[in-house]
């Protein structure tokens, strides 16, 4: 049997639930549950609950959620539909069409308000959910969409402090997923742990075995404002530019963000709307300068890159309309990729699970869709405003510490390294096995990488049609 230096695939098992008994465990636990994107807790006495969700939402789910809330002491839990708020029904997407999250960027033009993008439904959202709270002020926690908390917070105006925290139990296989149960203080623990090395960072270099490389130096105080805006409960940003963005800053916004001179390319097959044939995006000084393969997907980035050409974002250095502007790691560290909904999704971007799991990268190009005068430009200039993706699975993520030739591994091919660390694991233990805590449910298939095949055949030009057949054949995706 051939032995690969990456870990072989395995996905969870979970049962669909057939009463409400099946959800009320799992239900109880994530009301009280205060870190982390799905967060709700904790609820107290006296709360009125709102949750913004999908037309799929299951009822068992949904029912065991409502109790566990009053059980906490909440006197209302409403689940609401966008199209309530909307009027328009929620289409259904599959995974099958990655190409189309660069189609959803291009849509932002027609929508006519970029910063209110919702990532679960694709609709415009935001406005219509601003006026239902003006209404019905009597709402005091609201859950809504599938990432983008700061951005959720503004766009809510005076509300935005009722907003809590995302939605992702619309679907019962996502709701079920041991990471939104995951013990708050093994969690934190393992973010401190990366924060912690930021601020000695003198460069960072990202590789992986589909082909990203990835390099760029670092300042002495580019490197410490990096490591006080990284910092985002579940999700990390680690990257100086999106860290230091007005959306994610924590620094005062007057500071320009940090332009890192990053050179190198990024390689990948899949985003958060689903897969594609394999890309690389090669960057020059930060920016897009050239795309090769990708599909549809390839060819629409670079149609975009061609027609934006003399954008010019406010702060950003030189023309164009492609950064590297977003470079996110997740640290739920059972996440997984379900398949009960991959090809009939009412997710906007019904791929987006997989990059909650620690160790996946996400890394975005395009711009920061947060900062005020970027929405300005945007609207008087017509532009699409936002950033998408390419999901790295297997990424060795380093940083060089300042002052030495030692490089320190965050993440060591896909492995969140401060899983490994004894404080970490010492904590873990008092919550059970660390071992069996601190590893991952699910990993992804690559051939030739983690497991019997070649990358190059049968993966990279088609990588639904392998997944599929991994999928008919019963073997985990």
């Amino acid at each position: 049997m051939t032995v690969y230096n990456y870990q072989y695939p395995r996905a969870p098992k979970y049962a669909k639930p057939t009463k409400i008994e099946d959800c009320l465990p799992q239900a109880r636990l994530m009301v009280k549950k205060e870190h982390g994107r799905t967060a709700m807790g904790p609820i107290t006495e006296g709360d009125r609950v709102l949750i913004v969700t999908l037309p799929d939402q299951d009822e068992l789910v949904a029912a065991a959620v409502a109790q566990a809330c009053e059980e906490a002491g909440a006197v209302e839990v409403r689940f609401i539909y966008p199209e309530e708020l909307t009027g328009k029904k929620v289409e259904t997407r599959s995974v099958e069409e990655g190409w189309k999250e660069a189609v959803m960027l291009q849509e932002g033009i027609a929508s006519g308000s970029p910063e209110t993008a919702d990532l679960a439904s694709g609709q415009n959202v935001a406005r219509y959910l601003y006026e239902f709270l003006d209404a019905h002020q009597e709402y005091t926690r609201v859950f809504w969409d599938l990432g983008a908390r700061g951005q959720k917070r503004s766009v809510l105006k005076e509300y935005g402090e009722k907003f809590k925290g995302n939605w992702l139990g619309n679907n019962w296989e996502e709701f079920s997923s041991r990471a939104w149960t995951y013990p708050d203080e093994v969690t934190v623990a393992i973010e401190e742990k990366i924060i912690a090395v930021l601020g000695e960072a003198s460069a960072v270099r990202i590789t992986d075995p589909e082909g990203t490389f990835l390099e760029y130096p670092l300042s002495a105080e580019e490197a410490k404002r990096w490591q006080m805006s990284a910092p985002c409960p579940g999700h990390l940003f680690l990257d100086p530019l999106q860290a230091t963005s007005e959306e994610c800053s924590r620094v005062p916004v007057a500071i320009p963000p940090v332009f890192r001179d990053l050179n190198g390319v990024l390689a990948g097959t899949s985003n958060h709307r689903g897969f594609f044939p394999r890309m690389e995006l090669v960057f020059e000084h930060g920016r897009l300068v050239e795309v090769r393969g990708g599909g549809k997907y390839g060819e629409i980035i670079e149609d975009m890159m061609e027609k934006y050409a003399d954008v010019h974002w406010p702060e950003y250095p030189e023309k164009g309309y492609f950064w590297y502007c977003d470079c996110a790691l997740c640290t739920m560290v059972k996440s997984f990729r379900r398949t009960s909904d991959l090809f009939d999704s009412h997710w906007g971007f019904p791929n987006l699970g997989e990059r909650n799991r620690a160790g996946v990268f996400h890394m975005g190009i395009g711009s920061r869709r947060g900062a005020s005068n970027h929405l300005a430009y945007a609207r008087d200039n017509g532009l699409p405003l936002g950033h998408i993706h390419v999901h790295n699975y297997f990424a060795t993520f380093e940083i060089e510490l300042r002052g030495t030739n030692s490089w320190y591994k965050i993440v060591d091919k896909g492995w969140l390294t401060a899983m490994s660390d004894p404080e970490v694991r010492a904590m873990a233990s008092r919550y059970g096995d660390p071992d069996e805590l601190l590893s991952y449910d699910w990993v992804p298939p690559l051939p030739g990488i983690n497991c019997d095949g070649d990358y190059w055949k049968d993966y990279a030009p088609d990588p639904m049609a392998y997944l599929n057949r991994r999928l008919q054949e019963g073997e985990p995706i």
